[in-house]
């Protein structure tokens, strides 16, 4: 039994939908950080502070 137009029309529709709430729920979520992204360095620099016990590399 094959989808009508109809239903892939309303499936289309529905990813749309998920899609669009993805996208705004991630540009809030930047917003109400009030930064930029962190960069590869910043994570790396994380990582180590986690792993030598929350001594950072850098002040």
């Amino acid at each position: 039994m094959c989808p009508s137009r109809k239903d892939r029309s309303m499936i289309s529709y529905v990813i749309l939908a998920i899609t669009f709430l993805y996208v705004v729920i991630q540009i809030s979520l930047y917003a109400a950080r009030q930064r930029k992204p962190l960069t590869r360095d910043d994570i790396e620099e994380r990582l180590l502070a986690t792993l030598n016990g929350g001594d950072h590399g850098r002040p």
